[in-house]
C-alpha cells in the first residue's frame, strides 16, 4: 500500500500558523509518505490556503517533484460546491475528493439528497478522471453511506473508511471497515479512546496504535478486502466528539465493551491533552485557541501533536510491511 497523510494530521501547528501546506507536504515527504490529503473543508480555503490558481499550481509542482500523490478534502454534497472542488482538485492535481453528507443539520434530509447531488457531478467526475469519496463522518453509520453510494451507481462515487468516525454513532470499527471496504475510494486511518468527562463519554483522538481501534486487523481489511491502493493516516490528537446518538439509537456498541472500553485518567497530556482531561474548564481553551496555542501549553500541545503523528506513522508503516 501507498501511505499519505491528511493535514489535520497537523491541525493545532496549521492553527497556530506554525505550518502551511507547503510545510506540510515537505514534511510528509520527510516522514518517507507516498502522498498528501489536503484538506479544504469550511466556507474558506482551509489547509490548502487559498484557491488562487498559482497557488495551487505551485502545490502541483511540489508534489509532483518530490513524487507525492494527492487527495483533497471538503464536506457536504452540493452539486455547485463539489464541482468548485473538482476544479480545485484538477488545479492541485488531486485524483480523489473527499466528502460527507451530514454537517450536524437535518440528518435524514442530507441523506436523502445526497444521492442525486453525487448524480449531478459524476459527468464532471468522468471528464477530470476524479473520483468521490463518501465518508462515514461521526453522524452516518456505514449501512447510510453504502446505501447512498450504492443509489448513486457509478464507477466515480465510493466509499471513504475512516475506521474511527463510526464509534461517534456506536458502531465497531472493524464491523463498519468490513462493510464500507469493497466500495472503498480512499481512507482516514486513525485510532481512538473513550474517555467519560463530566458524567459524559466522549470518543477522543490518539497516536495510532494506542488507542482502542484494532487497527491492526482494520488495515488488514483494506489491503486484503478493498480496491484501495493507499491509506491514509489523520492522526487525531486533541481532537475529541461526543456520541451523535444515544447509545439505543446507535449501531450496536456497548459502553465498556469493545472499541467502547474506557479509558481511565489520569492521562499523560502527549497522548490525551489537557483539552480534554486536565483543566478546569476542559473546553475553554477551544473558545480562545489562537491566545492558548501561543501559550507555553499550547506549544507543547503542538510539540506532542507531531509526536503523534511520528508514532502514528511509524505503526502504519510496520503494519504495511505485514499487508503489503
Amino acid at each position: 500500500m501507498l501511505l499519505g497523510m491528511e493535514t489535520f494530521s497537523y491541525h493545532l501547528a496549521f492553527q497556530a500558523r506554525k505550518m502551511d501546506v507547503f510545510d506540510f507536504i515537505r514534511r510528509c515527504a520527510e516522514l518517507g509518505l507516498d502522498g498528501v490529503q489536503l484538506n479544504a473543508e469550511g466556507p474558506g480555503p482551509g489547509h490548502l490556503g487559498s484557491h488562487d490558481i498559482g497557488h495551487l499550481q505551485a502545490i502541483r509542482n511540489m508534489t509532483r517533484d518530490l513524487g507525492l500523490f494527492v487527495e483533497v478534502d471538503t464536506q457536504g454534497t452540493d452539486p455547485k460546491h463539489l464541482a468548485t472542488m473538482l476544479s480545485i482538485c484538477d488545479g492541485v492535481g488531486a485524483d480523489v475528493l473527499r466528502t460527507f453528507a451530514s454537517c450536524g443539520g437535518d440528518l435524514v434530509q442530507e441523506l436523502i439528497q445526497a444521492p442525486q447531488h453525487l448524480r449531478e457531478v459524476v459527468p464532471m467526475c468522468a471528464d477530470l478522471g476524479i473520483h468521490i469519496a463518501l465518508e462515514n463522518h461521526e453522524y452516518e453509520t456505514a449501512q447510510d453511506v453504502l446505501k447512498r453510494v450504492r443509489q448513486v451507481d457509478s464507477e466515480w462515487v465510493g466509499t471513504h473508511v475512516d475506521i474511527g468516525n463510526s464509534m461517534m454513532v456506536w458502531e465497531e470499527p472493524v464491523a463498519a471497515v468490513a462493510a464500507l471496504a469493497p466500495y472503498a475510494v480512499s481512507s482516514h486511518f486513525k485510532d481512538h479512546v473513550v474517555i467519560v468527562e463530566d458524567e459524559e463519554p466522549l470518543v477522543v483522538g490518539v497516536a495510532v496504535g494506542t488507542g482502542s481501534i484494532d487497527c491492526a486487523e482494520c488495515f488488514r481489511i483494506l489491503a486484503e478486502e478493498s480496491p484501495l491502493e493507499r491509506i491514509i493516516i489523520e492522526v487525531c490528537y486533541a481532537y475529541s466528539a461526543p456520541f451523535r446518538r444515544p447509545q439505543r439509537q446507535g449501531a450496536g456498541g456497548q459502553l465498556g465493551e469493545g472499541a467502547f472500553r474506557v479509558a481511565e485518567g489520569p492521562f499523560d497530556p502527549s497522548w490525551i491533552p489537557p483539552t480534554v482531561s486536565q483543566v478546569s474548564d476542559s473546553h475553554q481553551w477551544w473558545l480562545n485557541l489562537d491566545d492558548y496555542l501561543a501559550s507555553p501549553e499550547g506549544k507543547s500541545m503542538i510539540q506532542w501533536e507531531h509526536e503523534a503523528v511520528v508514532e502514528s506513522v511509524a505503526c502504519v508503516k510496520k503494519l504495511n510491511e505485514i499487508y503489503p
